[in-house]
């Protein structure tokens, strides 16, 4: 049985230009790869954003309890243009591994992987370890549903997670997500009178109101924040109103708003709140309102546990740092994993989504350190 390499393995990875869900044979690659180690694997077919389905991977080791899993996704985002390195070449230069993806994150999955068939050599245990890979984390978000809702047609039971996004921000270890932010979008529609400029009271003017609106929403307090979320927040990101003449008031305004909220709230609760507050300011305003939501995902954590602060414990011990536990950023596949306990824990986020994308060949090797003592120490 083979010892996988981390940084042969990321690169290799990078090398498959999985821009939004295309496959290009990755999948293929990580099955085989897997296979070769004792893993059963399974592709699993989800919406694609092309015509082309997206293909997951679900692989396992094991049969018996406890069961570990950890997720990943091969997809990457574009922006391609300008690099220093062409960007899926994954060149290695002054200690660095170049590449999209060498973040976010292969590079994080040729760690976990790393660990795993050093694992599996070295040690009799009793348990398993399974891997959940999905296309399209940066896009459409179909894939991991799609894998969970086999695994409960399975009726396979998950114990903990460990997810690989770069969660790191100065260095390795420093920061281990144990929930994130819910994400909603909204549209809000208000409808006027037309009207000539000139001629006040003839019109009902919907930019008005609609800037009362914004005012109140932004100007209303949501929440005073958790002990490991912040306040809520709601952003006003884009304003349209359809009227190509200076001098006629129009006949409707709208603007978007993007809002991250915290636990207190279920996105259901949220809506019913920002409805009572945009509609008493349009009733007195005396304009029709239009309001349309999009929830991402709501917002999860999972109370600190014996396996987070394990985990907390190998992370100070590998690197001395004491990691801070919280939920920053934006959306991740976490939000898919239902009531499983779980963490994010993976490479720094300093370069992802940017040109000129990298990860040092030493944060590699620590990350697949720390997610060696996760193993050992989860099956003790």
């Amino acid at each position: 049985m083979p010892i996988i390499n981390e940084l042969q393995l990321a690169k290799e990875l990078i090398r498959f230009p999985t821009v939004k869900t295309e496959d290009k044979g990755i999948m293929k690659f990580l099955s085989k790869k897997l296979t070769s180690i004792g893993f059963k694997c399974i592709i699993i077919k989800s919406k694609g954003t092309g015509a082309k389905p997206a293909l997951n991977l679900y692989a396992r080791y094991g049969k018996s309890k406890p069961h570990i899993m950890y997720l990943g996704h091969t997809d990457v985002v574009a922006n391609l243009d300008n690099w220093k390195f062409p960007p899926f070449k994954a060149v290695v230069s002054k200690g660095y591994l170049n590449g999209r993806g060498a973040q976010d994150m292969k590079g994080g999955i040729a760690c976990w992987i790393s660990a795993v068939s050093n694992f599996i050599k070295n040690h009799k245990f009793k348990g398993s370890i399974s891997i959940i890979i999905s296309a399209d984390e940066e896009t459409t978000g179909y894939g991991c549903p799609a894998v969970m809702k086999y695994l409960r047609k399975k009726g396979e039971k998950i114990d903990f997670s460990v997810v690989g996004e770069p969660s790191s921000n100065k260095s390795v270890g420093d920061e281990i997500r144990i929930g994130r932010r819910g994400s909603m979008n909204g549209v809000i529609t208000v409808y006027g009178k037309s009207g000539h400029s000139a001629f006040f009271g003839t019109y009902n003017n919907p930019c008005t109101a609609l800037a009362k609106i914004i005012t109140k929403l932004k100007s209303t307090p949501l929440d005073n924040g958790t002990k490991y979320m912040p306040p809520s927040n709601l952003e006003f990101t884009k304003m349209h109103v359809d009227n190509l003449s200076e001098n006629v008031v129009p006949q409707t305004a709208s603007a978007k708003f993007n809002l991250r909220f915290n636990s207190k709230y279920k996105s259901n609760a949220l809506k019913k709140k920002l409805n009572k507050i945009i509609n008493s300011v349009a009733k007195k305003q005396k304009c029709r309102t239009k309001i349309e939501y999009r929830v991402s995902g709501e917002a999860f954590y999972t109370e600190p546990n014996k396996d987070i602060l394990m985990v907390k414990s190998i992370v100070k011990k590998v690197t001395g740092l004491s990691a801070k536990l919280n939920c920053r950023g934006g959306t991740s596949d976490s939000r898919f994993l239902g009531s499983i306990p779980r963490l994010e824990l993976g490479l720094r986020n300093n370069s992802i989504h940017q040109v000129n994308e990298r990860s040092s060949i030493s944060d590699l090797k620590k990350l697949t350190l720390i997610y060696s003592n996760i193993l050992k120490n989860y099956f003790k």
